[in-house]
């Protein structure tokens, strides 16, 4: 068969294409910059949805070939699960690492709860327990986590003494407490103090209250995604001799939060 030149030119130029063509694909562009080239300023990539159960289990995922899910398979994941496992999955983008599915974003999550008022502490509460202002068992405070597994929460407290009896020279008094975080039903007290001082040389006698003083705990709990917690912060002050009326009313009482609001944190620690 004779082939002229013209004929041989059109044949290596199509030859070439379809060469081309296998190496690069592109949509909406005729000159593709990688093996894969989407170009749109409307339009996104719509990954496979999937409902996967673990993040150790690649099913219902399943290679096409046979054999193990190759790695580096992507997916999008509509699926969440609450078992309290650090397998759980919520939804996003996974990624098969070989071993386990591998989310695109990590997951974040951190909440800050707040003190809102001043709290002047008494000695003689009843019911010894005050709450702190809306961080109080009265005000039914809740945490819902998005993931299950490790959640760290901080909580922290500023207390200042109130004022002394008067007295000579220089006088340094504590004002002593306690907090109380309640999380899930289970309480945690640390213990806390603050001191005041009057000072007979300066101005014919000088009170110097609410130096405050900050504590805290930590606590590390493994919570389950989408449940409801509930949380409560109270104080209680200790008996307080040396102070004004003993710590129990008027300028003898104790400051929290006057200038830094107590706080309580929760931030989730595993990814």
């Amino acid at each position: 068969m004779n082939i002229n030149k013209n004929t041989y030119n059109i044949l290596f130029a199509l030859l070439l294409t379809m060469s081309m063509a296998k190496a690069q694909v592109g949509i909406n562009t005729s000159a593709p910059a990688g093996l894969l080239d989407i170009n749109s300023s409307t339009m996104g990539v719509v990954y496979p949805n999937v409902s996967l159960t673990a993040t150790d289990n690649p099913l219902p995922v399943v290679n096409p070939q046979g054999g193990s899910l190759a790695v580096g398979t992507v997916v999008y994941n509509i699926n969440t699960t609450s078992t309290g496992n650090v397998t759980d999955v919520h939804p996003g983008i996974y990624v098969w690492d070989g071993s386990k599915w591998t989310i695109h974003y990590k997951k974040r999550q951190a909440e800050l709860y707040e003190q809102t008022t001043e709290l002047r502490t008494d000695s003689d509460f009843p019911g010894d327990w005050q709450d702190i202002p809306n961080l109080g068992v009265a005000d039914n405070r809740t945490f819902t986590p998005k993931y299950s597994g490790l959640y760290r929460i901080i909580v922290k407290g500023n207390y200042g003494g109130g004022k002394m009896v008067d007295g000579v020279d220089v006088n340094v008094a504590a004002q002593e407490g306690a907090f109380r975080f309640t999380f899930n039903g289970v309480p945690k007290t640390f213990i806390t103090h603050a001191y005041s001082i009057y000072n007979s040389y300066v101005n014919s006698g000088t009170h110097y209250t609410n130096i405050w003083k900050e504590s805290y705990t930590t606590l590390y709990i493994n919570l389950t995604a989408n449940t409801t917690y509930s949380f409560s912060l109270e104080f209680d002050q200790s008996p307080a001799p040396g102070f004004v009326n003993d710590g129990n009313s008027g300028d003898g009482l104790g400051y929290i939060g006057t200038d830094i609001p107590c706080t309580v944190e929760f931030t989730y620690m595993d990814e």
